[in-house]
C-alpha cells in the first residue's frame, strides 16, 4: 500500500529527531526552522484541506471562504514540500510536475493572485475570476476565469485535487526521506570508525578500581593520587572529543563536571595525609558518587556507539 503524504510527514519528523545529522549541534538554525516549519505547515494545511466538505454551509461567504481556503491549503502543502526539499539539499519545485502546476495555477487564477496570474507567461495572459455561489457544493466548486480573449471554466473536484496533490507530494517526500537516510548512513559509517568505548577499556576500569583506597596505607594513597590524575586526563579527552565531534550534550556535561568535582574532593582528602574514623567513610561516599557518574556517562557514550552501528531503516 502506498505511503500517504501524512505518513511521510510523520516519518520525516521522527527521523529528524532520531538522526545524528539533524541534531541541534549539526544543523544551522535557519535550516532547522525551515524543516520544522515545513512539517508543521504540512500537518496544518492537510487538516485544513480535508475539512472542506464539513465547512460548507448555507452562508455564501463561508462557502466562498472554504473554496479559498481549500486551494490555499494545497498550495501551502506544495510550498512546504519544496521547503523540505531545500532543507535537505534537493532542488525541486512543484511546477516540475504538470498536475501540481495545474493545481497551483487554479489557485492563482481563482483565489491566489488573480490580477497577476499569468503575468510570467509568454505572452502574459492576465485574468480575473469569480466563484458563483450556485457552483459551490460539498464535492467541489466551479470558477469562471475571464481572459482578454475569452472565458474558461475551472472545475475543482475536491477529492481528486486532494488525491493528486497527496500522491505527487508523497513521491517527492520519498525522495526527501532517501536523501535524509543516505546522509545519516554516511555519517554513521564514518563516525563508527572511532568508537568512544575505547576510552573505557580495561586500563580505565583498573584505574577506577584502584582509586578507591585505604587512607591508612601510604603506598595505596600515592597510587590512588596518580590514578586520579590519569582518570582526569581521560575525562578531559572524552569531553574534548565529544565537543569536537559534536556529540556533547547538557547531560554529558553534567556528569563530567561532577566527576571533576568528585576527583578534586578525593585528591584533597588524600593530600591531607590523615586518616580517621570520619575521613574514610567520607572518602568512600565521594568515590561512590564519582563511580556512579562515570557509569552514567559510560551508558550514554555506549549508547552513542551502539546507535552509530545501527543500520538505517
Amino acid at each position: 500500500m502506498p505511503v500517504s503524504l501524512s505518513e511521510f510527514r510523520d516519518r520525516l519528523h521522527r527521523k529528524s529527531h532520531e538522526y545524528f545529522v539533524f541534531g541541534f549541534s549539526r544543523r544551522e538554525d535557519a535550516k532547522r526552522r525551515m524543516f520544522y516549519g515545513a512539517t508543521d505547515a504540512l500537518l496544518d494545511a492537510g487538516a485544513a484541506a480535508e475539512s472542506y466538505s464539513r465547512a460548507i454551509n448555507l452562508d455564501p461567504g463561508v462557502k466562498l471562504l472554504a473554496c479559498y481556503g481549500f486551494l490555499q491549503a494545497l498550495y501551502v502543502q506544495q510550498d512546504a514540500v519544496q521547503t523540505l526539499s531545500l532543507a535537505v539539499g534537493l532542488p525541486w519545485h512543484p511546477n516540475e510536475d504538470e498536475r501540481l502546476r495545474q493545481i497551483r495555477d487554479t489557485r492563482n487564477r481563482l483565489t491566489g493572485h488573480p490580477a497577476w496570474a499569468g503575468k510570467n507567461e509568454k505572452p502574459p495572459r492576465l485574468s480575473s475570476a469569480i466563484i458563483p455561489d450556485d457552483d459551490i457544493t460539498q464535492d467541489g466548486f466551479r470558477g469562471h476565469v475571464y481572459y482578454q480573449d475569452g472565458i474558461e471554466d475551472l472545475e475543482v473536484d475536491v477529492s481528486s485535487f486532494l488525491k493528486d496533490n497527496d500522491e505527487r507530494l508523497a513521491a517527492q517526500m520519498e525522495r526527501i526521506e532517501k536523501k535524509m537516510d543516505e546522509a545519516e548512513r554516511q555519517f554513521r559509517t564514518k563516525e563508527a570508525e572511532r568508537p568512544f568505548v575505547t576510552y573505557f577499556d580495561n586500563t580505565f576500569s583498573y584505574l577506577l578500581q584502584r582509586l578507591n583506597c585505604d587512607l591508612g596505607d601510604p603506598g595505596r594513597v600515592a597510587q590512588a593520587q596518580s590514578h586520579a590524575r590519569m582518570i582526569r586526563d581521560i575525562m578531559n579527552k572524552v569531553q574534548q572529543e565529544l565537543a569536537e565531534r559534536r556529540f556533547g550534550s547538557t547531560i554529558t556535561s553534567y556528569h563530567i563536571e561532577r566527576i571533576f568535582v568528585g576527583l578534586d574532593l578525593l585528591v584533597g582528602i588524600m593530600s591531607n595525609g590523615s586518616s580517621s574514623s570520619n575521613t574514610q567513610p567520607r572518602f568512600d561516599l565521594i568515590f561512590g558518587g564519582v563511580e556512579k557518574n562515570i557509569n552514567l556517562l559510560k551508558n550514554i557514550i555506549f549508547d552513542i556507539d551502539e546507535r552509530l552501528r545501527e543500520p538505517i531503516r
